[in-house]
């Protein structure tokens, strides 16, 4: 065997080996029905939407890599990632918040905390963190509420 095919299948076992050791939804909850669920209440190429397990892993990722990756403002003065915002959001209350983004008609719309519990489900222990910037942007306001309806319609 040659060792570029060796080399190939080396590092095909080890991306699979630590697919494994990654962090992953909670049992019983379907990835393909959430990202549904999620990509027709905001879903974009300038919306990011990241959930958490109690420990702050990201352990599902929605939208746009770009716009999860870029410092976008907080409203509070300063500019960070949603994987940063997500961090601080762990076991803290729901929040909301929006403010231009930039010059021009750019506008940021951020909303955080705990997945909420739907009746007669069990509290998966879930953070999320969910932002839409752009021209279209929703208010933070509508993004919490449109990003919680997905959550519950895909079993969260």
């Amino acid at each position: 065997m040659r060792a570029s095919a060796v080399r190939l299948i080396v590092a095909g076992l080890v991306l699979a080996a630590l697919a494994a050791c990654s962090p992953k939804l909670p049992k019983g909850v379907d990835e393909q029905q959430l990202s549904e669920s999620v990509g027709r209440a905001i879903g974009g190429p300038n919306t990011c939407v990241l959930l958490a397990n109690k420990t702050g892993k990201v352990v599902w990722t929605g939208g746009g890599y770009i716009t999860c990756a870029r410092n976008l403002p907080t409203c509070g003065g300063t500019t960070t990632t949603a994987q940063s915002v997500l961090e601080g959001a762990v076991g803290k209350p729901a929040r909301f918040a929006s403010c231009p983004s930039g010059p021009g008609a750019n506008t940021v719309g951020w909303a955080m905390g705990p997945v909420p519990v739907g009746a007669g489900k069990p509290d998966l222990g879930l953070s999320y963190v969910a932002v839409m910037e752009g021209e279209r942007a929703l208010p933070g306001r509508e993004v919490q509420e449109r990003v919680e309806e997905a959550f519950a319609k895909a079993g969260l």
